[in-house]
């Protein structure tokens, strides 16, 4: 088994860090906002910023 990179457990580490954060900022940080886009744009620019992080790993990945 191959060792895996320090960038890539990094950034492995992050998504759990960022899926815990979309459950706890909206309901702690963004109660006041009453507008629409308070919890939306954060859950979006947090889902962009998973989608991203998969992206690099997964292309960072080799055989």
């Amino acid at each position: 088994m191959e060792e895996t990179k320090p960038s890539t457990l990094w950034l492995l580490a992050a998504i759990p860090i960022l899926m815990l954060a979309q459950f706890i900022v909206p309901y702690t940080l963004l109660t006041d906002v009453d507008a629409w886009y308070g919890s939306f744009l954060f859950w979006t620019l947090a889902t962009v910023a998973v989608i991203i992080i998969n992206f690099v790993v997964a292309f960072e990945w080799e055989d």
